[in-house]
């Protein structure tokens, strides 16, 4: 038993080293060599294939494509099913190097084939992305094929969806969006309400909009909001926006 578990550590760490040395070749013949010499449940396998997608994600020394070879040879060559964990450090890679549309269409057959229910997180990172190259319609369109997959948006959904409407020289829209949202109960807005980063998306609007009455107050909001959390204890809040996983 001890000898298989060295077996698996040592195949896994050079999978890794082959990855981060651009050559996805030798860490899938790695990963091959782990699968004959060591049974693994699927969860473990799955592990070691995420802790690779993300070094794959994140090196910039893996070669573009290398993290979605890699989700592929998981599910082809060690007949493990995806996750939303996945899935989601897919989609991260795609959006990484600039390729929204591409991750867009990877949610898109994840959603409609079944196999696994993407994560709202998933989709966050593409809107919030286009929202960041002022793509406004790829970041509405990427908030519809959320709401086709039966996911609830978040409050960074929200967020995301004002700052592009902001950037699309539309803040009066990212105003309206966010009163929707506001509002109790909510108006045409499905999701989460508004966080403390929704109230800086809401200023940012209304500094855009030429309205300094409206950034007063909803400088004065964020003030009490962020007053409240601290007399709780630091619960809850607006969280970080924009992680990738």
């Amino acid at each position: 038993m001890r000898a298989k578990s060295l077996a698996w550590a040592d195949a896994a760490h050079r999978a890794e080293g082959a990855l981060l040395n651009g050559n996805v070749n030798g860490a899938l013949r790695a990963l091959d060599e782990t699968a004959r010499n060591s049974r693994r449940s699927d969860d473990e396998v799955r592990a070691l294939y995420s802790r690779l997608m993300r070094v794959g994600r994140d090196s910039t020394d893996a070669p573009a494509g290398a993290v979605a070879r890699l989700h592929e040879h998981m599910q082809q060559a060690a007949g493990v099913g995806p996750s939303p964990a996945t899935v989601h450090l897919e989609v991260a890679a795609e959006v990484r190097r600039g390729r929204l549309e591409g991750a867009l269409a990877l949610l898109a057959a994840v959603a409609s084939g079944g196999l696994v229910a993407p994560s709202t997180g998933s989709f966050d990172l593409i809107v919030h992305a286009a929202a960041a190259r002022r793509n406004r319609l790829l970041a509405w369109h990427a908030y519809r094929a959320l709401r086709r997959a039966k996911l609830t948006p978040s409050a960074h959904t929200l967020n995301a969806l004002m700052k592009a409407e902001t950037r699309a020289r539309r803040p009066q829209a990212a105003l309206r969006l966010f009163a929707r949202a506001d509002a109790v109960p909510a108006r045409g807005w499905v999701g989460s309400p508004p966080d403390g980063w929704s109230l800086v998306g809401a200023m940012a609007a209304a500094a855009a909009a030429d309205e300094p009455e409206s950034v007063s107050l909803f400088f004065e909001r964020l003030l009490r909001s962020s007053s409240d959390e601290a007399e709780d204890g630091g619960n809850g809040g607006g969280g970080v926006e924009g992680g990738d996983g």
